[in-house]
């Protein structure tokens, strides 16, 4: 390797490390603005949450009761229209009730026949 070839691979070197610290720099920066605006956006959604929480506490007013874990699932079940457990162990004894008459009136009808 001559003098001339080590000379352009120290200025190239050099090169390559200010590339590389203004990169750093950049990713820095970068961070630092990613963290500031969710702490920003994460405090926003935060208070608008606790606000609306405040609107339907007041709402209510004095009928609020304090949910309970278990109560939050039902409210949220009501609210999708989806059936309650004790719903679906009504419709599960309907079924069944229906199922021995339909085999009751098969057998009946395979006696019959």
């Amino acid at each position: 390797m001559s003098e001339h070839d080590v000379a352009e691979a120290q200025t190239e070197a050099t090169g390559l490390r200010t590339r590389l610290s203004a990169t750093t720099d950049k990713l820095n920066k970068a961070a630092r603005g990613i963290v500031n605006r969710i702490t920003e956006n994460g405090e926003r959604l935060l208070n608008e949450l606790a606000e609306t929480g405040e609107a339907l506490r007041g709402k209510a007013g004095d009928k609020a009761k304090a949910v309970v874990p278990q109560d939050w699932r039902a409210n949220l079940a009501h609210v999708l229209g989806l059936p309650t457990r004790d719903e679906m162990d009504a419709l599960g004894k309907k079924l069944d009730r229906i199922s021995r008459k339909v085999n009751k009136m098969a057998r009946e009808q395979k006696a019959a026949g």
